[in-house]
């Protein structure tokens, strides 16, 4: 009775505090995959300075699963490859949309000035990809290209293709607006903004690829 009552003490105790169970074994092994390899992640989004880091959360997350030996780079010699593929729409506008827009003269009143007319600049800008994960055993180079391909997104995952999923990633930052004499750092500003939002990204898509491949398999 006093064990019954322990265990149903820590499901309420888990219930209260948001605990989500996180699955550590190696989730392919019903598919005879004890190592996979994880080559660079292919960037064909209009932003650069994605595939590194989006290539070493991913790395470093995966490891986190034990009885699965993993491999930097493409491998043929493991039981199957994890690959990357980062996407955007086709326009930069779409891809870093500006959001909350605020009176330039309002944050900026010396650099706009009296007597120019009114207009507003974005006071957000959020960042929006695209990514394609696939698992896939043993893929030879045109099956690498097709997964490439416009055609790869709709590719169901039977046969060698264990895993093939897209979803999107947005992430916002607030962008600087100085005035007077500061007004010339404005730019690195908003750049370093920037690159720190895509790093955000980066771990958010390692999170969200470990998570929908703990529920896929």
């Amino acid at each position: 009775m006093r064990q019954k009552i322990l265990f149903l003490s820590f499901l309420l105790v888990v219930s209260c505090s948001g605990y989500r169970y996180t699955q550590t074994a190696n989730p392919f092994e019903q598919y005879g995959i004890d190592s996979l390899s994880i080559p660079m992640f292919y960037n064909f989004s209009n932003q650069p300075e994605l595939a590194s880091s989006f290539t070493r959360e991913t790395y470093k997350l995966m490891s986190g699963f034990s009885g699965l030996k993993l491999k930097s780079g493409f491998s043929n010699s493991t039981d199957a490859v994890l690959i990357g593929i980062i996407r955007s729409a086709e326009k930069v506008a779409d891809t870093l949309r500006s959001e909350t827009p605020r009176v330039a003269s309002a944050v900026a009143p010396q650099a706009v000035g009296s007597n120019r007319p009114e207009f507003y600049v974005p006071g957000i800008t959020r960042v929006a990809l695209m990514l394609q994960v696939v698992v896939i055993k043993r893929p030879t180079t045109e099956e690498i290209e097709l997964l490439q391909s416009e055609l790869g997104t709709r590719i169901p995952a039977q046969g060698k293709i264990l895993f093939n999923e897209t979803f999107n990633l947005s992430e916002a930052y607030n962008r600087e607006y100085l005035d007077g004499e500061a007004v010339g750092v404005v730019g690195t500003q908003n750049a370093g903004a920037l690159r720190r939002t895509k790093e955000t990204l980066a771990l958010k898509a390692a999170e969200q690829i470990r998570d929908m491949i703990i529920y896929a398999f």
